[in-house]
């Protein structure tokens, strides 16, 4: 049995698709360092109860836990419920929320340490304190309680990418995380998630990135990266990725020895992955796009959020809808594929603010009708972010315990100054949305066809800012009939 358990809780969605890489980081050098490691996926393991008990009954180390904001933390309080129940192992945190919220997560009686940062180096140490019976408390990113006082060290370096230990992918069955189809054009294959790069050099209000990453961005060298890839290309009949990294085009000179390196070595693959659209129009010429596209780089994603110079502006985005369209008249001519993330509910926002994300909205949708727009995530104040202290400046209250913050929904509005007008405006957009999608799909479907012919009626409605939809009580009961029909 293993003398470290990994346990990533589940998020959000059941769907697994992401590989659980904070996890695998994470033991990797504990792997290398002789150390047996167990991972647990509850995404994948219905039975995760007693794959946790029987680890539980060979005394590990400890049992590591993943938390991010929201679900998550649901899932990890309780699991490290049972194993409180059942053993005396210690629990220890990691993630994004625990990192921004150290002692608060401490103050929960079924954490025993926190992981501040990054967890290679802080995880490793502790596993070898507690191996050998030796101190922990000057371990650099470790959280620790007192004699009921808490204390933790910040982070103080980070992973060199290249220096890291190779990534175990046999601690979890890989075929549980593959698609069956390209991320980045739809097509069948076999898609995995990716990572080459850690953090982002911007400042925007939302992200929390800022303060967990400190706004440095470190990427592992292409010849590296490349490696990786042809490795899983080769072990896994990879043909698809999706690079997940929060910024992939940071380094321009790496971004273009990556893509020669692909046609070098003929791996025939597609990828989908981030960018920002200054990049594309400050410093990607012609050349440089044409290259990205014969690599294999099919789709780019781009945070957009606002359409309003001034809501722009509050995020600290540091783009413009003139850089915005350019990128999206760009990429077509280059034939990549492209999609635009939007925010809505920001503190000040106003419905004008809202009308002149719409507005944008159209004319992307007039200039290529091929853009991928997925609904409006509705903004959330999120730990450890500028705009976080301003929505508190605004009313929010934030939960003051893992409990509360466990039912932390990203996909509902909870913020005060959202109401009345903005809030009927931003749910009628988030439903509406999709429709303006339709176009593009084929499908016999009496149901498809109704929803198709009133997409046919968005734009007009979104021109004059009409953005209810009684039609959709209509569509939902048909689709409620339907599936009671046919299951």
């Amino acid at each position: 049995m293993a003398d470290v358990v990994l346990f990533y809780p589940k998020l959000e969605t059941t769907k697994p698709r992401l590989l659980p890489m904070s996890m695998l980081t994470v033991a990797a050098p504990l792997v290398k360092n002789g150390f047996l490691v167990k991972i647990i996926d509850q995404r994948v393991d219905d039975d995760w109860k007693n794959t946790l008990l029987r680890e539980l009954k060979e005394k590990p180390l400890f049992i590591g836990f993943s938390s991010k904001t929201g679900k998550q933390i649901m899932n990890a309080l309780e699991a490290s419920h049972l194993v409180k129940e059942t053993s005396d192992v210690p629990t220890v945190w990691g993630g994004v929320h625990a990192s921004l919220l150290p002692v608060e997560t401490l103050k929960n009686k079924f954490v025993d340490f926190v992981i501040v940062g990054e967890g290679e180096s802080p995880v490793l140490k502790l596993a070898q304190a507690l191996r050998e019976k030796k101190l922990y408390e000057e371990i650099d990113g470790l959280g620790y309680k007192k004699r009921n006082e808490f204390f933790y060290n910040p982070q103080k370096t980070f992973v060199n990418l290249d220096e890291a230990p190779e990534v175990p992918y046999n601690l979890v069955n890989i075929e549980n995380y593959i698609e069956n189809y390209s991320f980045a054009t739809g097509k069948p294959g076999r898609n995995i998630a990716f990572y080459t790069s850690r953090g982002c050099p911007h400042r925007c209000g939302f992200c929390y990135n800022k303060e967990f990453n400190k706004r440095k961005w470190r990427g592992e060298s292409s010849d590296h990266l490349v490696g990786r890839m042809e490795e899983l290309v080769k072990k896994y009949n990879i043909t698809a990725f999706e690079i997940e990294d929060d910024e992939f085009f940071v380094d321009m000179n790496r971004a273009r020895k990556v893509c020669e390196l692909l046609l070098d070595k003929k791996l025939n693959i597609e990828i989908f992955t981030t960018c920002r659209v200054n990049y594309v129009m400050q410093r990607m010429d012609d050349g440089l796009l044409k290259l990205c596209f014969d690599a294999g780089f099919k789709s780019l994603a781009f945070g957009v959020e606002s359409g309003s110079p001034r809501v722009q502006q509050l995020m600290a985005k540091d783009i413009s809808n003139d850089q915005v369209i350019g990128t999206i008249e760009r990429l077509k001519k280059a034939g990549i594929g492209s999609k635009y993330y939007f925010i809505a509910g920001t503190p000040t926002e106003t419905p004008e603010d809202l009308y002149a994300t719409t507005d944008l909205i159209r004319k992307m949708k007039q200039i290529d009708y091929g853009v991928r727009i997925p609904p409006w995530r509705v903004f959330t104040p999120y730990p450890g972010t500028d705009l976080y202290a301003l929505s508190i400046k605004y009313g929010f209250v934030p939960p003051n315990n893992l409990e509360d913050w466990s039912k932390y929904d990203f996909t509902k509005v909870r913020t005060p100054w959202v109401k009345g007008k903005n809030k009927r405006i931003i749910y009628n957009v988030i439903y509406s949305i999709s429709f303006l999608e339709l176009k593009q799909g084929k499908s016999k479907s009496f149901y498809f066809k109704l929803s198709r012919f009133y997409g046919k009626t968005v734009d007009f409605r979104w021109k004059m800012h009409w953005f209810y939809f009684p039609e959709k009580h209509l569509i939902s009961l048909v689709k409620k009939i339907k599936h009671k029909r046919y299951g």
